[in-house]
């Protein structure tokens, strides 16, 4: 996962709204029901997600960072996406949660991770927190946007400032024209992340196309009085739809 858009309301509502991009080798299975009760795709390789959602309210996200003093060091669990899976399976609080896993961190590690719960007890009050694993700092997200690609919460890089705009707007279509924007960032604006210059080039697009490395699928997950909606679009490496998904179901 590589973009992800966090917005919350301020009267219990929530959206998330997120591309993963990744190798085009590497197995996955579109979103569906796992038999643990999270509706989320899976990493078919190391058998976790990099997005996921529960019909008690639990969800969870995750990207990766790129930073080049850091990207040797272990990740814990072994998978950024088992990290998802483990908190979407759990019973733990958020913050706790967070909590635990800083503890782990022995090193700085190449992932950001949110989890959150909306309490439909408590009239969807939405308790959400971020974790970043380079400088294990965390942070618990009140109402408002917020955007994370593959550096620090809301570091501003263009293709998260595009997103972070289009959630303030409320607009869905916005939301998913971000999400599929193909333009580069002017050499300017790029980060210095470690990988080769053409690189850095390609993956500051929203949305990547090419035949080893794009963007595979974007999704967009809303919750709020009515329950949950999910929707996610799987592309093809030319940028073509693929298949697209929706589902929805009401918290429990």
């Amino acid at each position: 996962m590589c973009l992800i858009g966090l917005k919350i309301g301020a009267k219990g509502s929530l959206l998330i709204a997120a591309n993963r991009d990744e190798y085009a080798d590497r197995p996955t299975a579109a979103m569906h029901w796992w038999s643990e009760g999270i509706l989320a795709g899976k990493d078919l390789k190391a058998g976790g997600t990099w997005l996921g959602v529960t019909k008690s309210g639990r969800f969870a996200a995750v990207t990766n960072v790129r930073d080049p003093l850091i990207k040797d060091n272990p990740v814990p669990r072994g998978s950024r996406g088992l990290l998802v899976k483990e908190f979407l399976t759990s019973q733990t609080s958020p913050q706790d949660f967070i909590d635990r896993l800083k503890q782990d961190l022995a090193l700085a590690s190449a992932f950001n991770l949110i989890v959150g719960t909306v309490d439909v007890s408590n009239s969807n009050t939405v308790n959400c927190w971020w974790l970043g694993g380079r400088t294990h700092q965390s942070q618990a997200l009140t109402a408002g946007s917020y955007v994370l690609s593959n550096a620090e919460l809301n570091t501003p890089w263009p293709k998260a400032l595009r997103l972070q705009e289009a959630l303030e707007g409320n607009d869905r279509a916005a939301i998913l024209q971000s999400l599929q924007h193909r333009t580069l960032a002017n050499d300017d604006q790029l980060p210095r992340t470690g990988v080769p210059w053409d690189w850095e080039k390609r993956l500051s697009a929203a949305m990547i196309t090419g035949e080893d490395y794009h963007t595979r699928s974007t999704t967009l997950i809303e919750a709020g009085d009515a329950g949950v909606t999910a929707h996610e679009i799987t592309w093809y490496p030319n940028g073509q739809i693929h298949s697209e998904l929706r589902e929805s179901f009401s918290l429990v």
